[in-house]
């Protein structure tokens, strides 16, 4: 291959003789001016200097981290480094510029923006639930107080200090229990006064007062019955289809009205008797309380002895529905048909 003399070989000029590309206004290119009045500092256009500026472009718009800090030319990553990978890859100034160096510098740049303020915002369930006024299964009155939703069920407490589900169909006697709302299960029969209040206090509640009872069946507007003033047969439990409950068990009505008769846990296993919580959906009164009328008597706080709402066999002989209120028995009385609910301070 012939040489060429020194003299003739093609040399490339200086870069300051090079004629400058035109650049085009910011309203004719589409892209937003530098942030700076003095027109970026051009670099060779070395093909590997395009490349680099491609990929670090590139790079930047996907990862959003300092690649663009210095170019095979010694150039730094500044705004005109921005500009100069925008062109080189016809990316747009803004996208190239607004990375940690660019003209954005000064912005927000933890990356989250919009998403760490909604992730901050999300709501957090043990907050919510430990801003509830009532413990689970209650039902807040009044903005006053707290009240079982279902009628009261019994744990009880081996030796060993376990508690599990106690049988509603057994008194209380010698056994330590604790009152839990019968959701689906049926409720305690058989139990005093004086044993309702204590099983409620071992779970950190308390027995209802009658006004508050009658509240809690009544609704804000003093209904008769807890779903409204007339009555609505099938509503809730207070029909029961036998006889009456004692003498359809033991087939007499001789002999049979004494306490070791009537706490015979048999009675409350017959068909059609107590029903579990919750079985009548419509039983319900404004505040969401459940089978306040019928399914079992219910004991209030009263030294003297009173339970309200009726049974499943007698709802409407000491008065129709949430006004049902016997206080022929002292606290101390129970059998088949007594039941409670527990209440608690919000």
């Amino acid at each position: 291959m012939r040489r060429l003399p020194a003299r003739s070989r093609v040399r490339p000029r200086p870069w300051s003789s090079r004629r400058p590309m035109r650049r085009l206004p910011a309203a004719e290119s589409g892209h937003r001016a530098p942030a700076s009045a003095a027109p970026a500092a051009r670099r060779p256009a070395a093909s590997a200097s395009h490349a680099f500026a491609f990929r670090c472009a590139a790079f930047a718009l996907a990862t959003a981290v300092l690649a663009c800090g210095s170019s095979p030319d010694g150039g730094t990553g500044d705004a005109d480094g921005a500009d100069a990978a925008a062109e080189a890859a016809d990316v747009p100034h803004e996208i190239a510029a607004d990375v940690p160096g660019g003209e954005d510098a000064g912005a927000d740049e933890s990356g989250g923006g919009d998403v760490a303020e909604a992730l901050e915002d999300e709501p957090d369930d043990e907050t919510e639930d430990a801003g509830d006024p009532c413990p689970p299964l209650m039902a807040l009155v009044d903005d006053a107080f707290c009240i079982d939703i279902y009628e009261g069920r019994l744990e009880e407490q081996d030796a060993a200090g376990t508690w599990s589900a106690a049988e509603p169909y057994f008194t209380v006697g010698a056994r330590i229990v604790r009152a839990v709302p019968a959701e689906g299960a049926v409720p305690q029969g058989y139990i005093s006064g004086g044993e309702a209040q204590a099983a409620c206090g071992r779970s950190g509640k308390r027995l209802c007062t009658s006004d508050e009872w009658l509240v809690a069946c009544q609704g804000p507007a003093g209904h008769v019955y807890p779903y409204g003033d007339e009555h609505i047969d099938g509503a809730c439990n207070d029909r029961y289809a036998g006889g009456h409950p004692v003498v359809d068990y033991f087939g007499t009505s001789e002999g049979v009205w004494d306490m070791a008769h009537m706490n015979d846990p048999g009675i409350n296993r017959q068909p059609g008797t107590v029903a579990p919580g919750g079985s009548f959906a419509d039983c319900s009164s404004d505040w969401g309380v459940l089978d306040m009328h019928g399914n079992l008597h219910e004991w209030v706080a009263d030294a003297d002895g009173t339970f309200r709402g009726g049974f499943y066999a007698d709802a409407v002989l000491n008065g129709p529905g949430c006004l049902y209120r016997t206080t022929a028995h002292d606290s101390t009385y129970h059998d088949y048909s007594t039941g409670f609910r527990c209440c608690a301070d919000r």
